[in-house]
């Protein structure tokens, strides 16, 4: 498996915490019954807390509309270079960091998280446009 592959899962694993933490927040804000029923007596757009998660995680699943295609596009093509590596392990990093600030309502910092997220973005695009081997160095 390689280390784009890894990164893939270990965001789609953090999606997946970040949606138990929501379902826990809307069972306390409304309710046991009304969270595990079909919802209807709870708004779409829940306030506070709640609301931003929810909006944290739209962001993220729109981000994963990007991100994934280019990871699998490395295991399909079999490149894997340092910018691909680089960049998915700079977006996973990033998304992690975007979602305590999109939390505390920190506007500026989530932003840059963002940004940071994007770049991880365009460094895997580039590793998979150049094919260019690009080496890390490597830790024992």
């Amino acid at each position: 498996m390689t280390q784009e592959i890894i990164m893939l899962l270990a965001v789609l694993l953090f999606l997946f915490v970040l949606t138990a933490i929501q379902v826990m927040i809307t069972m306390k804000q409304y309710g046991n019954i009304s969270a595990l029923s079909g919802r209807d007596d709870i708004p779409h757009l829940q306030p506070g807390l709640g609301g931003r998660l929810h909006r944290a995680i739209a962001n993220l699943k729109e981000g994963l509309h990007i991100f994934t295609p280019l990871v699998l596009l490395t295991a399909i093509l079999g490149v894997s270079n340092g910018y691909t590596v680089l960049g998915a392990q700079i977006y996973l990093v990033a998304r992690i960091l975007h979602a305590p600030l999109y939390l505390s309502g920190i506007a500026g910092l989530r932003t840059l998280a963002f940004a940071i997220g994007v770049l991880g973005l365009c460094l895997l695009a580039w590793g998979l446009l150049s094919g260019q081997a690009f080496a890390l160095p490597v830790q024992n």
